[in-house]
């Protein structure tokens, strides 16, 4: 009965017009943000003015369409500085009983009706193997315990789509309920468990059923400064002298991925994965679309190896958006499911010519709970736009500042609630169990 005209789908701050479609019988149109009323749209126009902000953070745009009498009619949803994918997955259960499903079916959707080039799904953390055509046998498994599955698929141009979802135990069999990923950090080296978190997360005052918690392996995004590359250049020539055999290897590695002949299954989903975000944006479908360099295992290769190795050719071009492309570092990082971080290399002439400031940037990735390292390609710890950078100008300094960050991301931890939530209104309650929500 009402759709949006409007599309959001750049990072939005500022007042922005919003205009809407009806179908008849339609009269009016309110539209609110994050729970609170703007306005309302009615014809001729069918538009409102909303104000997102001088701040960049998350919203819910709503548009709900009435009658005349005022009786809902029906809605239309849209997120705007969220994950906003151009591709759709859906997990569907299949097996004789419904209590007690024996495989699952993934089915996927394109904008562009691109067919993906990979489909992984985990159960529990574990790989399963499909056949081929969209189905996946389910391992032996307690129904009585909450079971859950996570499918992802990658498309061409960079395109993802994630779904997780439980079942098993009070849901029953093929009944699966939604799911929001909330990265906390767990201060000491134990497990973590559902009982602990019982009544420590709230959204909107409400208290939050945690359905599970994971500790699988993580993400990490880095955006590098185009001033850094020239020393990081020089350091992977170290690392290749020191590791002549890891260099023709990486080589061949890199051939591979240029004829698209990797599937992105090789890597499992327990290991930490290395994506390198490039701060030159292309322009596809209209929009400013910042390239992502399909992922390499940090397990395999080691991260001042992939820091060093990993290129493209717009590593010299000038105009750079590096703010912007950390804000979009953040924005995949949190659609991932996983434990993650941004890290930005900053060099000492780079420029920077985004729409945003570094500040609201990292404020930005706060909302988003994902936390940012910013490492400096100085021999000692400087002050930059963007805080306090770690010095990584050199290869010991290289490795120590990776083998920090990556001890602060196996902190992380998983916590998987039920429902569909903002990030930016999830809060965790004080305790003393050395939790807290991670930025």
């Amino acid at each position: 009965m009402v759709t949006f005209l409007s599309l959001f789908l750049w990072l939005m701050t500022d007042v922005h017009p919003v205009k809407v479609a009806v179908e008849p019988g339609v009269a009016s149109v309110e539209i609110f943000l994050d729970g609170e009323g703007i306005g309302v749209a009615i014809e001729p126009e069918w538009e409102v003015e909303c104000d997102f902000g001088d701040r960049l953070r998350p919203h819910e745009l709503v548009a709900v369409a009435r009658d005349e009498t005022g009786r809902e009619l029906g809605r239309a949803v849209q997120l705007v500085n969220l994950p906003r994918a151009d591709a759709e997955v859906e997990i569907v259960f299949e097996g004789e009983s419904r209590e007690a499903p024996t495989a699952l079916r993934v089915i996927t959707e394109s904008a562009e009706r691109l067919e993906p080039l990979a489909v992984f799904v985990t159960f529990d953390g574990l790989m399963l193997r499909g056949d081929g055509h969209g189905r996946f046998p389910l391992p032996s498994y307690d129904s009585s315990r909450i079971h859950i599955v996570s499918a992802e698929g990658y498309f061409p141009e960079g395109v993802t789509a994630r779904r997780d979802v439980t079942f098993g135990g009070a849901y029953g069999g093929m009944v699966a309920t939604e799911l929001t990923a909330v990265p906390v950090i767990l201060e000491d080296r134990r497990d973590l468990t559902t009982q602990e978190l019982r009544g420590l997360l709230r959204a909107r005052g409400e208290v939050l059923t945690v359905a599970a918690v994971e500790h699988q392996g993580g993400r990490v995004y880095m955006v590098r400064d185009h001033g850094a590359w020239s020393l990081f250049s020089r350091l992977g020539h170290a690392l290749d002298a020191r590791n002549p055999s890891t260099r023709v290897d990486f080589s061949r590695e890199v051939v591979r991925i240029g004829q698209g002949a990797r599937a992105i299954e090789e890597i499992p989903p327990g290991k930490d994965r290395f994506y390198l975000v490039v701060p030159n944006p292309a322009l596809a479908r209209g929009l400013a679309i910042y390239p992502i360099i399909r992922p390499f295992s940090i397990q395999r290769w080691g991260l001042p190896w992939l820091a060093t190795h990993v290129r493209t050719p717009l590593d010299a071009v000038p105009d750079q958006r590096l703010a912007d492309a950390v804000a979009v570092a953040g924005l995949r990082a949190a659609a991932d499911g996983c434990p993650r971080t941004v890290v930005l290399v900053v060099g000492r002439e780079g420029t920077n010519h985004s729409g945003f400031r570094p500040a609201a940037v990292r404020e930005y990735l706060k909302t988003l709970h994902v936390p940012l390292a910013v490492w400096s390609t100085e021999a000692e710890k400087t002050l930059t736009l963007w805080g306090e950078a770690v010095a990584a100008g050199g290869v010991s300094r290289l490795g120590k500042a990776s083998r920090r960050m990556l001890k602060d991301l196996r902190l992380q931890w998983i916590v998987w609630v039920e429902g569909s939530h903002l990030p930016h209104e999830i809060k965790l309650a004080e305790n003393d169990k050395g939790i807290r929500l991670a930025e």
